[in-house]
């Protein structure tokens, strides 16, 4: 009798450290861009560099996120950017801004709160960047495009950590993806005289 208690004790046991277990960290997919045609540059090289740095600290949260801003802008300049190799030019991406702030919400408090789930955080990402072509001799930018583009994301008061995860993967897809438009944009605007077979879009 004992024994075949203790029995149901073990895989009682068994039960509830199973539900304790802590739900795994959400993988994401490679936020790339090879599956466009690249901008093919009259450039001896492409160099890729940023200019922003991230502080670290509240109310930028950059630093914490799965794929930061800047990360994804160099992914999409080293997919979307070439050079054939000849010539003094050089293209030089440069990212300014990569930043990613946190505000926080008012959040309803007292019973009616407690039946509500409310967005408690918003978060506003923006990415600006450059792209030069430069002189390699004497350090004269020849032709240059910039494009500029933020997006914002609110996140519910009860999300997970893996949930405000994926709410930070979502704003920085949706954020590199305007980028791609409006840097094509201006790179056909700005930098057609400088281009091998220019792509589109």
């Amino acid at each position: 009798m004992l024994a075949g208690m203790g029995g149901t004790a073990l895989v009682l046991t068994a039960a509830l450290t199973g539900c304790t277990d802590p739900p795994r960290a959400p993988r994401f997919p490679a936020l790339r861009f090879s599956h466009k045609p690249p901008f093919l540059f009259r450039a001896r090289r492409v160099e890729v560099r940023s200019e922003y740095s991230r502080p670290n600290r509240p109310p930028n949260v950059e630093h914490q996120m799965p794929l930061p801003p800047d990360r994804a802008a160099g992914h999409w300049a080293e997919d979307r950017l070439q050079a054939n190799g000849e010539g003094d030019a050089i293209v030089r991406f440069t990212v300014h801004d990569a930043s990613v702030v946190e505000k926080k919400l008012t959040v309803e408090r007292g019973i009616s709160g407690l039946l509500q789930n409310e967005q408690a955080e918003s978060y506003h990402a923006q990415l600006e960047a450059t792209i030069e072509v430069v002189d390699d001799l004497t350090g004269i930018a020849l032709a240059a495009a910039t494009a500029k583009v933020w997006r914002s994301q609110t996140l519910a008061e009860n999300a997970t950590i893996n949930e405000r995860d994926s709410v930070w993967f979502g704003l920085v897809e949706r954020l590199i993806t305007e980028f791609d438009a409006a840097m094509t944009a201006q790179i056909e605007a700005h930098l057609d005289s400088v281009l091998l077979n220019p792509p589109s879009a």
